[in-house]
């Protein structure tokens, strides 16, 4: 199961396609943080695990909060057996040395929201007086490398930074980064013509993915790596896909609980609001939201790519699209670049017998397989 807790509404930054929201409602408080612990704790399957995300807003403008959260996580899945992997996504501004020594210490997975080299980023990750806040994130990053090794990055790709994607990637890599996210950006508007540049793009990414490993470099880097994996299972199997409503949720600073955080946004309780942690689920709207999950697509049915294609997400689609349940047509060629890029990188590696490719693969089938069987969620991490 899968929780993230949005701790406040509040940031420290005004990025341009922040997708928290503007709200200045109350942070969460630690009596509604406990309450979503022990409701996730008492619905977990037996031999399950627990994946808890700590989001925002910016959630260190509450690391107070933080520290008691942790505490009170690791005692109670402690008390109850149960394996758990805490994470938390920063801006990166208010990382100190003393908070990495505290994420070292309790074993908390950082991730950097940063967009790439200078330029790029500060395009869109403004301060409020709208000056960058490259300079800031970038020495508590490199600050995070050296103090936890294995640090990841997540850089927003919108149709203004989608040429610079290359250079972003490797920008992370020279840095030492080795767990990178590529994550459209699901509220832009997306002119038809960016369509004609995801080919070459995700092209040249695949080049410098092969590029890594034949240099004996693993990186784990979501749009290779999600759908390379797909090649080796298959394809996406029903365990994969979005499962809005169902062991996934997104809990707002009110308690107000979302089937994503990304859903939270002003938090107005509106149409994916299924309740509150203190009253329950309301199950009439969770079961009309059942029926609003997947892709009705007419044209996707015969698809080539359906297998691989993410085209099950709702909080992207409806963002996207403005139905959850309806994937855009930029998604659609989005996907098919992503697959092909990945194909093009899976069939040179395994065709040159890379035997680090074929490890990072391996060692991921393995991490999924255990995490079906209740053991922690692997997150496409390289080995350490």
């Amino acid at each position: 199961m899968k929780i993230t807790l949005s701790l406040t509404h509040r940031c420290n930054l005004a990025c341009r396609y922040c997708y928290a929201g503007s709200s200045r409602k109350p942070d969460m408080q630690l009596a509604t943080a406990k309450q979503c612990i022990d409701s996730a704790l008492a619905s977990l399957p037996a031999g399950k695990s627990l994946d808890l995300g700590l989001f925002g807003g910016e959630p260190l403008l509450r690391f107070d909060l933080i520290r008691e959260i942790v505490a009170y996580t690791y005692r109670r899945t402690s008390e109850k057996f149960v394996p758990v992997r805490i994470g938390i996504t920063t801006n990166g501004t208010l990382v100190s040395p003393e908070i990495l020594d505290y994420f070292a210490e309790q074993g908390i997975n950082l991730c950097f929201s940063i967009d790439g080299p200078q330029d790029v980023h500060d395009r869109n990750r403004c301060q409020h007086n709208g000056s960058g806040s490259f300079v800031e994130v970038i020495r508590n990053l490199e600050l995070a490398v050296k103090r936890l090794g294995a640090v990841e990055v997540n850089a927003v790709v919108g149709p203004d930074t989608l040429i610079d994607v290359p250079r972003t990637l490797n920008f992370f890599i020279n840095l030492g980064v080795c767990v990178i996210h590529l994550s459209p950006n699901i509220k832009a508007t997306w002119p038809r013509e960016a369509c004609d540049h995801f080919d070459d793009i995700f092209r040249q990414v695949a080049e410098q993915y092969i590029a890594c490993y034949q240099s004996g470099s693993e990186i784990a880097l979501n749009l290779i790596d999600s759908k390379a994996i797909l090649f080796v299972k298959g394809g996406y199997s029903p365990s994969d896909t979005c499962s809005m409503g169902d062991g996934e949720w997104g809990i707002a600073p009110s308690g107000n609980i979302y089937p994503c955080e990304r859903f939270i946004g002003e938090d107005d309780g509106l149409i994916f609001s299924l309740g509150n942690i203190r009253t329950g689920l309301n199950q009439a709207r969770r079961c009309a939201l059942h029926l609003k999950r997947g892709n009705r697509r007419e044209e996707c049915t015969n698809c080539f790519y359906k297998r691989f294609c993410m085209s099950w997400c709702g909080c992207t689609n409806w963002f996207m699209s403005g139905e959850s349940d309806m994937p855009a047509p930029v998604q659609c060629a989005m996907e098919k670049a992503a697959i092909e890029a990945a194909r093009y990188a899976f069939e040179s590696l395994v065709r040159d017998d890379n035997n680090l490719f074929a490890d990072h693969l391996f060692n991921y089938v393995n991490a999924e397989n255990h995490r079906r069987d209740g053991g922690r969620r692997h997150e496409l991490s390289p080995r350490n």
